[in-house]
């Protein structure tokens, strides 16, 4: 590439525990690779105040929110904490939030996440931020769900997963659609025909790191430096060079979230 600074990963988890041992070095190996800028996902309360840290580097974003499986635990002393942490400078997004029927879709707990999805979107458009959509198992419901909203604010469908039919909706009520990096692997043809059927002016890159190692990384603690991997299988499905790939999706992201 002649300019890999231009890359973003638009998901990553590093103040995961994961990274305990060797976080700085991880990030600096990031940078040094070319990746320009790095967005933290803090959707879990315990790492809320491990993600503020990480705002010390000049290149690393935040976005803040309450994942649907941590909906449950949820105080309303943390959604009171969360307003004031979208607040801060280099917070781009409200997210991840959003809907996850795989552990438990019990009648209950899907009446609460749909609660708290509600109530960060709120949060989102009277802040004006971005929001980043979590959705396992749930695709269907989480269309019918957004349909309801007159307006709903800008945003992505993070690591998305679903139909080509699925995406085209997402696409046509104004989302972005996440891709990280099972599109690399041999099994995806699902996902590699969405990325094919999809306007790369609509797709963003995404590592979900320390989660979801590409093919050539698959079973490794997943990194943000990685995440070029998933830039040259978009690049091969839509038969543009590494480059333009980097620069478009790069792009996305700067208009996406404002930065």
């Amino acid at each position: 590439m002649k300019d890999n600074k231009m890359i973003i990963d638009t998901h990553a988890h590093m103040a995961d525990s994961k990274f305990d041992s060797d976080r700085e070095v991880v990030i600096r190996k990031a940078f040094n690779c070319g990746v320009g800028k790095i967005f933290e996902i803090a959707c879990e309360m315990r790492y809320w105040d491990k993600a503020l840290e990480l705002s010390k580097w000049d290149n690393i974003f935040l976005s803040f929110g309450i994942h649907p499986i941590e909906a449950r635990e949820a105080t309303r002393q943390d959604y009171y904490k969360l307003q004031t942490l979208v607040q801060n400078k280099k917070c781009i997004a409200v997210g991840e939030i959003g809907l996850d029927f795989h552990y438990d879709s019990s009648s209950r707990n899907i009446d609460i996440q749909k609660e708290s999805l509600a109530e960060q979107i709120d949060i989102a458009t009277k802040y004006n931020k971005a929001i980043i959509i979590h959705c396992r198992d749930a695709y269907d419901e989480i269309i019918n769900f957004f349909r309801k909203y007159k307006a709903i604010p800008k945003g992505v469908i993070h690591c998305f997963s679903g139909t080509s039919k699925q995406a085209k909706i997402f696409v046509g009520m104004g989302f972005l659609l996440g891709i990280d990096g099972p599109v690399t692997y041999k099994k995806s043809e699902n996902l590699k025909q969405v990325v094919s059927e999809t306007d790369v002016n609509k797709l963003l890159v995404e590592t979900d790191c320390p989660y979801l190692a590409p093919q050539k990384y698959r079973g490794q603690r997943n990194e943000p430096s990685y995440i070029v991997e998933t830039l040259k299988e978009i690049a091969a499905i839509k038969n543009i060079s590494i480059d333009e790939a980097a620069q478009v999706t790069t792009q996305n992201a700067l208009n996406l979230f404002g930065v």
